[in-house]
């Protein structure tokens, strides 16, 4: 099974990806609306094969952008909390040294954070 996580967001958007039980960051995407980004997303979704997405529900904010498009993919949606995993992303890379231009990829890490407490609770 693989899955793809959402860290949705209306200018950049994280994703992660994950063939098993480890999330492993895929990329982060610029996007222009929110119709932008389900066309992006949803050419991951062809070009990675992905089965299923794990989509970052967050607690406030474009918590109803999220929410509108659930039903916009081919393949099943999991919601998944994502509060503070763009937090924890960037304070792990900051623990580990990883430098600023790498770190642009936080989105990225708060996919693959979600992602991973997704599949642990499978």
């Amino acid at each position: 099974m693989r899955y793809l996580g959402v860290d949705f967001g209306l200018k950049r958007i994280g994703l992660a990806i994950s063939e098993g039980s480890i999330a492993a960051p895929l990329e982060v995407i610029q996007v222009k609306n929110k119709q932008d980004a389900i066309n992006k997303i949803s050419q991951v979704v062809e070009r990675e094969g992905i089965d299923e997405v794990v989509l970052g529900l967050p607690e406030s904010g474009i918590r109803s952008e999220v929410l509108s498009i659930v039903t916009k993919f081919k393949v099943p949606v999991h919601l998944m909390e994502e509060t503070l995993t763009t937090f924890d992303a960037k304070k792990e890379m900051l623990k580990l040294g990883i430098g600023k231009k790498k770190r642009r990829m936080e989105d990225a890490y708060a996919a693959c954070i979600m992602l991973q407490n997704y599949l642990d609770m499978e």
